[in-house]
């Protein structure tokens, strides 16, 4: 069965803090024309690069940039407030 985005989001958060790390959500900004939430994982002591530094998904780059391979996690369409699994 495939997990809820509550759920994925709760993992994401797990092994992030397993490892120190960070875990920051922001709205997405090319997907559906801006609907949605960006997962990103940052490790301790790093900040995590503004939208501008970064290079999303596009056609001349499909997995998104160096910046955004690093520290992008997921993208959900909406995350609900509990478990739907």
């Amino acid at each position: 069965m495939t997990q809820c985005n509550f759920c994925r989001l709760k993992n994401i958060k797990l092994r992030a803090k397993e490892r120190g790390s960070r875990v920051i959500v922001r709205t997405a900004s090319f997907k559906l024309d801006g609907r949605g939430m960006d997962v990103f994982v940052v490790p301790k002591g790093e900040k995590l690069p503004s939208n501008k530094e970064m290079i999303e998904p596009c056609n001349e780059f499909p997995n998104g940039g160096e910046l955004w391979e690093k520290y992008h996690r997921a993208w959900m369409c909406e995350i609900p407030g509990r478990c739907s699994c």
